[in-house]
């Protein structure tokens, strides 16, 4: 155990830490600082070299769609805490989490509900709909929520009642052949996707050739982030693609 806890302390060469240290002691001294000096430390593991993640560009993604925007009705079903608390600074934002958050500063209306529980929202309440990576998650009780097999249709059954006509719904899922993982989500081909969301029109669509959960490295497009490639036939068990969707109500 000893070895384990100390290998997370980087190891630094001491002359260089004194002469760093002596020019720190020079410059700060003369404007009235004086610091405590730590030469090991535990390791930062976070990359410096940090990607852009899916969340980050789906944020991006439906921020340039709705930018020309202010006041809409939002309902969010998973998307990360920042990114409801930013579009709530131009919007209203409703979301529907398993567990409230600590929010002392946005006006995020928090509702507390699992996915598959009936709505308390009216009909016609929202004008955008957003989601990222999570409608294929919700009815497996992956994260203590209901199972529940029709979980996801019955939920755009209800997300059609309470969306205004000529809303946007912007998704991000998990495209290949059509499985169910039991008890940790569902993967879509691109033509099942359209099936289930069938009164809605696809207006536009990426697929994520950076962020592949696919053991086929030949699936793989060398230096190119984005495609229009809804090909998954060579995809084995548990393979997929991120797909981000815009969709509107007919």
């Amino acid at each position: 155990m000893f070895h384990k806890i100390k290998s997370l302390f980087m190891k630094h060469n001491r002359n260089e830490f004194n002469k760093f240290k002596d020019i720190v002691i020079s410059r700060y001294e003369k404007i009235g600082i004086k610091f405590e000096y730590i030469i090991n430390y535990p390791k930062q593991l976070i990359s410096p070299n940090e990607q852009i993640d899916q969340y980050a560009t789906f944020s991006y993604w439906t921020f340039s769609k709705l930018k020309n925007f202010q006041d809409l009705e939002i309902l969010d079903l998973g998307s990360p805490r920042q990114t409801n608390l930013i579009n709530s600074v131009h919007n209203n934002v409703t979301a529907i989490v398993l567990r409230k958050p600590i929010d002392g500063i946005s006006n995020v209306n928090w509702v507390e509900q699992d996915a598959s529980d009936d709505f308390v929202f009216n009909k016609n309440s929202f004008d955008v709909f957003t989601s990222p990576s999570s409608l294929h998650l919700i009815g497996q009780g992956r994260y203590s929520d209901k199972k529940d097999p029709e979980a996801l249709l019955s939920f755009i059954e209800k997300l059609d009642h309470c969306m205004k006509k000529n809303s946007k719904l912007f998704l991000l899922m998990p495209m290949g052949k059509d499985q169910l993982l039991y008890g940790y989500h569902f993967i879509y081909s691109f033509e099942s996707i359209k099936k289930i969301f069938k009164k809605w029109k696809l207006k536009e669509f990426l697929v994520d050739e950076r962020i592949i959960f696919c053991r086929n490295k030949k699936t793989r497009k060398k230096n190119l982030f984005f495609s229009q490639d809804t090909d998954t036939h060579t995809f084995g068990p548990g393979d997929y693609k991120l797909i981000y969707l815009y969709f509107e109500k007919n």
